[in-house]
């Protein structure tokens, strides 16, 4: 009983929501809704189907460079962990490229170089899934921008005003915008 009154208040929500946005609004909303639970399905929506690898390869790209850079960050915090607790038994095994063990301040710095990384790769994250559903809204935007060559523009010279008539020289730029 209370699933099906909610049901019909469900449906006249969406029944008033239609008739207040127009076709085209309605659409953009979808969207960029679209886009924000899916990344790269606005792409797909707004028929750019190209940009999807891109979406996705960056998604994928900054993910792995937070694992990683998160795994990295762990072992260095692991042995950082050996060399400073009072357990003589438990020594770090990490060493640089040349074999030499790293010095506690070496892998205090690398723990928080990697942190740093992964804080950053969270950000370049974030930063692409944003990045794809500001696109998908603007494209979306853009699908019922009037793009027609009745749009122009003119530069002319500004016009001698009548009361002046005596000074020809005058500095000035006058622009018109001519909209179908």
């Amino acid at each position: 009983m209370c699933m099906g009154a909610l049901s019909i208040l469900e449906t006249s929500v969406i029944a008033q929501e239609t008739d207040l946005l127009t076709q085209e609004q309605l659409r953009v909303k979808k969207t960029t809704k679209w886009a924000a639970v899916l990344p790269g399905s606005g792409q797909i929506i707004n028929k750019k189907s190209w940009k999807v690898p891109i979406v996705l390869g960056g998604l994928a790209t900054s993910g792995w460079f937070i694992l990683e850079n998160t795994k990295q960050m762990n072992l260095f915090l692991e042995h950082w962990g050996y060399e400073t607790d009072d357990d003589t038994t438990t020594n770090s095994t990490l060493t640089d490229n040349d074999g030499d063990p790293y010095t506690i301040s070496d892998l205090q710095n690398g723990a928080y170089v990697y942190r740093r990384n992964r804080d950053l790769s969270y950000l370049a994250f974030l930063g692409v899934y944003l990045l794809q559903i500001v696109d998908a809204n603007v494209d979306s935007h853009m699908k019922f921008f009037d793009a027609s060559e009745d749009l122009s523009w003119k530069v002319l010279p500004p016009k001698l005003s009548p009361n002046n008539h005596h000074t020809p020289w005058q500095v000035g730029l006058s622009l018109r915008i001519n909209n179908k």
